[in-house]
């Protein structure tokens, strides 16, 4: 009942951050379940660090994704993705060793481990988050230490707590890979049409020739009404000179996919 119950004001709050009303009220909301959900990480993260070993991470995609997303291995932090979907873009990751990676919506931490531990051995990886973002991203900062186990010994981590939208955002994004191109860009922050929108719209153009453009969630979601995706995500595959893609899990699906975007 509980349960019920909290599910229709997290609904009704979602709602009113969509329209953008109460603002107060859905911020408060929105770090007090943040604050919730990093109490109860703490307490689950301790078997990471074993995990991260090179000697015991699994090597194969559909196993890692699985420790991530199921295993208590990953508790502390589970991705908000769907294990099939997420198997999918790892697996194109795999394959295509991207060497920079950037990565827009860090959140709880899962879905960088995976990109970092199946991107090329010298990979340049960069995460941005807003702390106490909009739609549950923002980190605490403690959890830093746990990130920064995530890449190989090669690769070089940045990890960015601030606005994407801001200039000077941008500019320590492209300063981070020096003045290269990003293989491969995935969008997971706060989910409205404003903000996935301004997103691409910025950091497009930092994706190289051959790169590859991920968005999250652009499927309709009847559940949380704050999500907006799919509005934007309907934009670009409707341009006709525009090459995209979608990875689901089911058939039917209501809620979460994933949009690739080929330059």
């Amino acid at each position: 009942m509980l349960d019920s119950l909290a599910e229709k004001v997290n609904w009704r709050v979602r709602n009113w951050e969509r329209q953008r009303r109460h603002t107060w009220l859905t911020a408060g909301w929105t770090r007090a379940r943040q604050l919730f959900h990093n109490r109860r990480d703490r307490g689950k993260i301790n078997r990471l660090p074993k995990f991260l070993d090179e000697n015991v991470f699994p090597r194969d995609v559909e196993s890692a994704v699985h420790a991530i997303c199921e295993g208590e291995q990953g508790e502390g932090i589970r991705p908000m993705q769907l294990e099939p979907e997420l198997n999918s873009l790892i697996s194109l990751i795999r394959d295509r060793k991207p060497t920079t990676v950037l990565e827009i919506g860090t959140a709880r931490g899962g879905t960088l481990c995976l990109l970092c531990r199946f991107a090329a051995p010298e990979a340049t990886i960069v995460s941005v988050d807003l702390p106490y973002g909009r739609n549950g991203g923002g980190y605490p900062r403690w959890k830093e230490a746990y990130y920064h186990l995530f890449p190989l010994p090669e690769q070089t981590l940045h990890l960015i707590r601030a606005n994407s939208h801001a200039t000077e955002t941008v500019a320590k994004v492209a300063q981070a890979i020096g003045g290269r191109s990003f293989d491969f860009i995935l969008i997971d922050a706060d989910h409205s049409y404003e903000g996935v929108k301004t997103d691409f719209r910025l950091y497009a153009p930092l994706i190289a020739k051959n790169g590859l453009i991920a968005l999250h969630d652009v499927l309709p979601n009847i559940g949380d009404p704050s999500i907006d995706v799919n509005r934007f995500w309907d934009e670009l595959t409707s341009k006709p000179d525009q090459k995209t893609s979608t990875l689901t899990s089911y058939a039917d699906q209501k809620a979460f996919g994933i949009g690739l975007v080929y330059p």
